[in-house]
C-alpha cells in the first residue's frame, strides 16, 4: 500500500496544510474552501487549480491520514508481539503521532464514515490493515474467545482516534497539563484493562482532578 503525503510545491503544500487544519475543526460538511484559502493565504480560485472540488481535496486529506496511521498499525502488528495488547499500543502510537489527523478521523465518524467507505470501495486493499489487526486479535484470544475480532479492533481505532484527539480536552480537569506518555500510557492502560487496577498498580502521571 503506497503512502500518500502532502504535496511538496509552494503552494500545494500550504493548502494541504490549511484543509488539514479545517477539516480536522469542521468536518467535512462545516469546512469552508473560503477558510482554507485563508489559512493558505491564498485566493479560492488557486486551489481549484490544485483540487477540482472541496470533496477531491477532502478525500485526498481523508486518505493520507488513514494510509499513514495503517501503515504503522500493520508494522507493529506484523513485526511486533502480536495480541490485543500490539494492536492497542499500534492504534495508540499512530493517533497520537497525527492528533490532528485522529480529530479528522473523528469528525469523518462522527458522519457516519460515508467518505471512507467510499475510498474502500475503490481501494479494498486500504482495510487490509484492519483485517491484519484483527487477525492477530482472533490468534491471541482463540476461538473460543467472546469477542469478534473485527469489532474488537474498530472500537480500539475509534476510542484511540478519540482520546488522541481529546488530549487537549483534558485541560479543565487537571492540575497540569499531561505529557503525551503519561497521557498514552493512561489510555493504554484503560483500553486494556479497564477501570479495574491491577494488583500493585500505582496511578499513571501526578494529574490530579480540579473539580
Amino acid at each position: 500500500m503506497r503512502r500518500l503525503g502532502p504535496p511538496r510545491t509552494g503552494i500545494a503544500e500550504r493548502i494541504w496544510n490549511a484543509a488539514r487544519v479545517e477539516f480536522s475543526k469542521r468536518g467535512y460538511h462545516g469546512a469552508r474552501v473560503q477558510g482554507i484559502a485563508r489559512g493558505a493565504a491564498c485566493n479560492v480560485a488557486l486551489i481549484y487549480r490544485h483540487w477540482s472540488s472541496k470533496k477531491a481535496l477532502y478525500l485526498d486529506i481523508l486518505r493520507s491520514v488513514w494510509i499513514e496511521a495503517a501503515a504503522d498499525i500493520a508494522e507493529v502488528v506484523e513485526h511486533g508481539p502480536g495480541g490485543a495488547a500490539a494492536v492497542v499500543e499500534a492504534y495508540l502510537d499512530a493517533m497520537m503521532r497525527d492528533q490532528m489527523g485522529a480529530q479528522l478521523l473523528i469528525r469523518e465518524y462522527l458522519d457516519g464514515a460515508p467518505h471512507l467507505a467510499q475510498l474502500a470501495s475503490d481501494d479494498p486493499a486500504l482495510l487490509e490493515p484492519v483485517r491484519r489487526a484483527a487477525a492477530a486479535i482472533a490468534l491471541a484470544e482463540g476461538r473460543d474467545s467472546a469477542i469478534d475480532p473485527v469489532l474488537a479492533v474498530v472500537t480500539v481505532g475509534g476510542l484511540a482516534a478519540l482520546l488522541a484527539s481529546a488530549q487537549e480536552a483534558s485541560r479543565p480537569f487537571v492540575e497540569t497539563p499531561l505529557p503525551i506518555e503519561t497521557w498514552r500510557r493512561h489510555v493504554h492502560e484503560l483500553l486494556l484493562h479497564g477501570l479495574a487496577p491491577r494488583a500493585g498498580q500505582r496511578p499513571l502521571g501526578a494529574a490530579a482532578a480540579t473539580t
